[in-house]
């Protein structure tokens, strides 16, 4: 599988960045789009703690009070990132995957 999007309505307890992190591993993902994450701060730890070795890379768009948060994750050794855009309601990607010469874009 390449990637998964997922409303996971908060992010905030270990226990639900461990399921994220198991399906990361189990479906070896390489894209991971999560929303309502409801992290008003980011804090980098929860890109390591979901990441392992698998997804590298990060951006996130911080909740407004008790709703939103958006954060995507993707491994840069299958998927190369050339530019991203953001607001509080979506992330684009626009990039490639590693050994395919088309670009596009995933939001």
């Amino acid at each position: 599988m390449l990637a998964i999007s997922w409303n996971v309505r908060g992010l905030g307890k270990c226990e639900k960045r461990k399921v994220v992190c198991r399906m990361v591993a189990k479906y070896k993902l390489v894209v991971v789009f999560l929303q309502e994450t409801k992290l008003s701060v980011f804090d980098s730890s929860v890109i390591r703690s979901q990441r392992g070795a698998v997804l590298t890379r990060g951006v996130w768009v911080d909740a407004e009070g008790a709703s939103g948060g958006l954060i995507t994750l993707w491994n840069e050794d299958r998927f190369m990132v050339h530019s991203c855009i953001s607001s509080n309601r979506y992330i684009i990607l626009e990039g490639e995957l590693t050994g395919i010469k088309k670009k596009g874009g995933l939001l």
